[in-house]
């Protein structure tokens, strides 16, 4: 065998090693890659769905609600792609069901109470992740200017919203255990919430309803306190009644010691 025969044997087989580590390292990056896409849309559903079914109803209308659900039905439709499993295929089922009757019979859900401090930094967190997703959807043009605006604005008043239900929540906390001054201070912390959106109709409905429960908080406090004063000025008298009677005790022994 001449030299150049097994010159040209050892750079093929150099170029056929450079060549398998390339596809071999393209391969692993093509994997890599699917893993991080997957990782990224699971997470993206997930989120989709807290919004949908984690976040108390009050918060969203069915408006967002159909948007939020389209693009979790296209966030799986892109995982199947990458891996279809019967688990992802039950997951999208459940989303088309879902959207269907979202647009063909407008549901009304029932609100939940905020009652906990921990509850109400739970919906906030969820409603700015919405706030985020709104103004990426936006950025991405999928969203026109009008449509995003009006969106982010009832994230912001929802943001608002989920304040007040805290501080209604600790007012009839209060009222309840017979605290209505307690009450009164925090229905107008939950005024105080909606401060920045007080000419909204939704605002303006609900701080009139705030006003109203003050309003009669402060009959129902001004009558405790008119029993209170009573009950005291009933112990006052007795208590001088008392006395009276422990000095007339007192100048009829002195009136008999003076006769003895």
């Amino acid at each position: 065998m001449s030299t150049t025969t097994i010159t040209i044997a050892i750079v093929a087989i150099i170029f056929l090693c450079i060549g398998a580590i390339y596809i071999s390292q393209a391969r692993e990056r093509a994997r890599v890659e699917r893993i991080r896409k997957t990782n990224v849309l699971t997470e993206r559903h997930n989120r989709m769905q807290q919004l949908i079914h984690d976040l108390p109803p009050q918060y969203l209308n069915n408006e967002l609600r159909i948007m939020i659900a389209e693009r979790s039905v296209e966030t799986l439709n892109e995982l199947i792609i990458l891996n279809k499993t019967e688990r992802l295929q039950g997951y999208l089922t459940a989303d088309h069901d879902y959207l269907k009757n979202l647009r063909e019979n407008n549901p009304k859900f029932p609100a939940v109470p905020v009652k906990t401090e921990a509850k109400a930094k739970e919906v906030r967190g969820y409603l700015e992740v919405l706030q985020r997703f709104i103004q990426s959807q936006h950025k991405a043009k999928r969203l026109n200017a009008g449509s995003a605006k009006k969106y982010l604005d009832h994230i912001s008043l929802s943001i608002c919203q989920s304040k007040a239900d805290l501080f209604c929540g600790r007012a009839e906390a209060a009222n309840a255990n017979g605290k209505p001054r307690v009450a009164i201070h925090n229905y107008h912390s939950a005024i105080d919430a909606f401060k920045e959106f007080a000419k909204h109709p939704q605002a303006a409905k609900a701080i009139a309803l705030y006003k109203a429960k003050i309003k009669a908080l402060d009959e129902v406090a001004d009558q405790h306190n008119k029993k209170f004063r009573e009950q005291e000025e009933a112990k006052k008298q007795e208590g001088n009644k008392e006395w009276d009677s422990f000095l007339d005790d007192e100048d009829q022994w002195q009136k008999k010691n003076s006769y003895d």
